[in-house]
């Protein structure tokens, strides 16, 4: 028994090393060597087995040489370190049968200072304990190391963060929940290693007290409490902030200043080593979780507990499902789902930049293809094994632009994890308490789309946290439980996304928005509109019915500017809401913003791309239908609305085929939260076009968002509806 750990720990590392796909060891395998051998020598310290500290010190000084690539020979390397496993497998293996090893392991060692040039020595390894040599992280260091491995610790180091951020939050939710903990735990025991062969010292010591925190958590000395949380949180975040130091540093940008103090956090980090589980408030039970959050009563939980002390002995969820109490999906609420396991699968990084590039010439292909079906629409008699070859074609430029475009798909779940780290730290400042529910996350979109639609998102959820949710006093008056709920949802429907933010709270007031419209000016009358025209009216600029002005919102400005990023990105908003019941913001967006849906319609010798998601229909208006109106100009009746007509030959300077209205199609379009006609000779037919920057001498130009190649090789101009309303406002 008294060789078990150190016996697992070589076990462990041979395990690690057989199921390298290849021999080569990269930075993260190498982080999982380093840290696996500093155990075991550790360990082989304290049981004072000298033979096992020295050949995982050697083993240690031909994994760094191999890592920066200066062994003179990288298979003898990798042999050598086979058979230093193995010959420690032996070792341990022998003193836990026999009690003591009588082996030579001096050829061994001889061996590996010949192949690395460094003597091995029984050395007592830096005290982990020990505080770092200063405040800054030590950056300068890496300049001397193979800058490539850097760039490699970067990438995984930010990807590490953004893992331990997620499922700390998911702790949180769940703080027995061990598989979280063990998630978080792995990624700082990475980063120690790897920072350790970079000699970021800084770097290496917070990650392994961090590392050492939750070590004490998994291992039930230590319980996860919200201080504790918000501790880890703190030392991600410094984490973060130093590996972005080192970022700015090799592609020699200037280095901001970290401003933590260092010594500070860990002394942090060690007083809370020092509590035990009996220093910690005891977690809250299941029942009381239910009786909280207002599923049962204090009686009905007394009940059910007696119930399930009766023989045969019952979970408390199972006696209050039985009893009728609670149903099962607010008991699994309660006990909060475990996050689905990570699934390995088999990737490879790619730069974006060639991603791109790939998606570009993806798109001159389809663009050919459309060029190539023209001009065969035009030949009568056409070879038949040509057109059964081309249709081939067809089919596999077509799957080929599928294939493409998925590669750029990355699911929504990183953004939504993000937000509810915001709504989290938002709440904890407002004093509220909050669920935060994410349903969807693997729903997959445009990486490009990602951070174009991560701001107005989080607007929405500041307004969800700030003024959606009551405080818990109030939620208790309103005979809600104190936590209040928030929901990010997302799912595909047709070709967009469609992300839903949902909370609890106290719901629009219909009356009070109307209100401040009439007093604002912005209608005359609130006779005949519905519910969802006045709660979209909060999307006006300066319509803000918040009593109070906070840090997060109140001040008038921002849904405006929500509304206008949505609509920018060719989406819609919409919102649904119940007093005192809560709010849904529902947002769509395309799925990606390299393709678009669109009406091709000709005007006199010019063809232009009208968004389908713009168009609510199309008419050739009668004579009686069309009228001048004082102070209105040109109109059209549609269903009993008159909306304005906007000549899109005047805007472009053209001659139209049709001067007159009722000869030529009406196309009603959308946008800016009012309709208008637009004036076009006809409709040639729908088409998915590929978008095409118009350039940058190009971009501001009014009423036109791009360009697209059609299929007889001719520019086709994409029309942007806010823009030309724009343009005939000013006429």
């Amino acid at each position: 028994m008294e060789y078990d750990a150190l016996i697992k720990s070589i076990d462990e590392l041979a395990s690690e090393l057989l199921f390298l796909d290849s021999r080569e060891i990269d930075i993260p395998s190498s982080g999982k060597f380093m840290n696996s051998l500093e155990e075991i020598i550790k360990e082989a310290e304290r049981l004072r087995v000298a033979p096992l500290v020295q050949i995982a010190t050697g083993l240690n000084q031909i994994l760094q040489k191999m890592v920066f690539d200066t062994l003179p020979d990288k298979g003898l390397g990798f042999g050598t370190f086979e058979s230093g496993i193995a010959l420690m497998q032996e070792i341990a293996g022998t003193l836990q049968r026999n009690g003591e090893f009588t082996g030579d392991i001096q050829p061994f060692l001889e061996a590996t200072a010949n192949l690395t040039g460094v003597p091995i020595h029984s050395e007592t390894p830096k005290k982990e304990g020990a505080p770092p040599p200063d405040q800054e992280p030590q950056v300068s260091k890496a300049q001397t190391q193979d800058l490539s491995l850097v760039k490699d610790f970067i990438a995984e180091g930010l990807e590490y963060i953004d893992e331990i951020e997620v499922n700390i939050l998911n702790l949180e939710q769940d703080p027995e929940n061990s598989e979280y903990i063990n998630a978080i735990f792995r990624p700082f025991h990475s980063i120690k290693g790897v920072a350790s062969f970079l000699n970021l010292e800084n770097i290496r010591h917070l990650a392994h007290n961090l590392e050492n925190l939750l070590d004490k958590a998994r291992n039930n000395e230590l319980t996860v409490t919200p201080p504790l949380i918000d501790l880890i949180l703190d030392g991600a975040d410094v984490l973060k902030t130093m590996i972005l130091q080192l970022k700015d540093e090799i592609e020699n940008r200037p280095v901001k200043p970290l401003n933590v103090d260092l010594a500070a956090l860990a002394e942090r980090i060690q007083n809370a080593e020092k509590l035990g589980a009996d220093d910690v408030p005891d977690k809250k039970k299941l029942g009381e979780i239910l009786v909280n959050d207002g599923v049962i009563t204090n009686d009905d939980l007394d009940h059910a507990l007696k119930v399930a002390q009766t023989p045969p002995p019952k979970k408390i969820g199972e006696a209050l499902i039985d009893e009728g109490k609670a149903t099962p999906k607010q008991v699994s609420q309660a006990l909060r789902k475990q996050s689905e396991k990570a699934v390995d699968a088999s990737t490879l990084r790619v730069d974006t930049r060639k991603l791109d590039d790939l998606i570009d010439m993806v798109g001159e292909l389809v663009i050919t293809q459309s060029m190539i079906q023209q001009d065969l629409s035009q030949q009568v008699n056409a070879n038949k094994n040509l057109m059964r070859d081309i249709s081939q074609f067809f089919r596999i430029t077509s799957s080929l632009q599928r294939t493409s475009m998925r590669l750029r798909m990355i699911p929504i779940k990183q953004t939504f994890q993000r937000m509810s780290r915001l709504i989290r730290d938002l709440a904890k400042n407002e004093g509220k308490s909050v669920n935060i529910e994410l349903i969807g996350e693997e729903t997959e979109i445009d990486r490009n789309m990602v951070d174009e639609i991560y701001n107005p998102l989080v607007h929405m959820v500041r307004n969800a946290v700030d003024h959606g949710l009551e405080s818990p006093e109030d939620r208790a008056k309103a005979g809600k439980p104190e936590k209040g709920s928030i929901c990010l949802r997302a799912y595909h429907r047709g070709g967009n996304i469609v992300i839903e933010i949902s909370d609890d709270g106290r719901g629009l007031n219909k009356e009070k928005i109307a209100d401040k419209a009439l007093r604002k000016g912005v209608v005359s009358s609130i006779e005949g509109l519905t519910d969802q025209e006045i709660y979209m009216m909060i999307l006006l600029p300066g319509l803000s019915t918040a009593d109070k002005i906070t840090d997060v919102s109140g001040r008038g400005v921002g849904m405006d500017v929500v509304k206008q990023a949505v609509e920018k990105l060719r989406g819609k908003i919409e919102i649904e809401s119940k007093l005192g019941m809560g709010t849904t913001f529902i947002t769509s967006f395309p799925l990606t913003l390299a393709i678009i849906d669109g009406m091709l319609v000709k005007v006199g010798q010019e063809i232009y791309v009208i968004p389908t998601t713009a168009i609510r229909k199309t008419l050739r208006p009668a004579k009686k239908d069309y009228s001048q109106v004082v102070g209105k100009g040109e109109v059209v009746n549609v269903m009993g609305q008159l909306l304005p007509l906007v000549r899109l030959y005047e805007l472009f300077g053209i001659e139209p085929e049709y001067n007159e209205p009722w000869d030529a199609i009406a196309v009603v379009v959308e946008g800016e939260g009012h309709a208008q006609c637009l004036l076009v000779d006809r409709i040639i037919g729908k088409a998915e076009v590929v978008i095409k920057s118009l350039g940058s001498d190009l971009k501001n130009i009014k009423g036109v968002s791009g360009g697209a190649i059609l299929g007889d090789g001719r520019i086709g101009l994409i029309l942007d509806t806010e823009g030309l309303f724009a343009l005939n406002e000013r006429k």
